[in-house]
């Protein structure tokens, strides 16, 4: 069995992740993801779900019945998606290397995705904001800000929940605590 570093930081159970935290409320069938996950061929987008299902990642919450086919709605168990520090430090240098390139990669994908929505709809108004701050901090104010940061990211993304017509935005954050 792999770890679940190995397990969350595929690109395409990334992708699977994200798609399912942006639909936790009722969860999704793979049928509704393969239309929202375009790239990833439905042969690929079962592998994968099965490997999140055996990791305990994800689970099935409802089962319908539609015709003769049974339709399962998946949802991602939230506690399972948070990688500790303890799992973190078992990761190899080379494979935290592999899993950065695979996260900026993906946010690549999605500016990508972004200019080219932009250009279709003939705007010119960009709102993504990109930014690199080096803060010189003791340790305790490190953390707090951590903290912090963690708790204003949890309060927003515990709000985006309630208006299902928003849009998404994604808004990552890497820190790279000395140089």
């Amino acid at each position: 069995m792999k770890n679940k570093v190995e397990i969350l930081m595929h690109p395409v159970r990334i992708k699977i992740s994200q798609a399912l935290l942006r639909n936790r409320e009722h969860g999704l069938t793979p049928l509704e993801m393969v239309k929202i996950l375009k790239d990833v061929p439905q042969a690929t987008l079962y592998r994968q779900l099965q490997i999140l299902v055996d990791a305990g990642i994800i689970s099935v919450i409802q089962e319908k019945k539609v015709k003769s086919v049974s339709e399962k709605y998946y949802a991602i168990n939230e506690n399972e998606i948070r990688i500790n520090g303890d799992e973190w430090s078992q990761v190899s240098t080379e494979e935290k290397l592999d899993y950065i390139s695979y996260y900026q990669l993906l946010l690549m994908t999605q500016y990508k995705n972004y200019l080219e929505k932009l250009e279709e709809e003939n705007s010119r108004e960009d709102r993504s904001t990109f930014s690199v701050v080096e803060l010189k901090i003791d340790e305790n104010h490190f953390t707090q800000f951590q903290n912090e940061l963690h708790e204003l990211m949890t309060k927003y993304f515990n709000a985006s929940s309630s208006n299902q017509d928003a849009p998404v935005r994604t808004v990552a954050i890497t820190i790279i605590p000395e140089n």
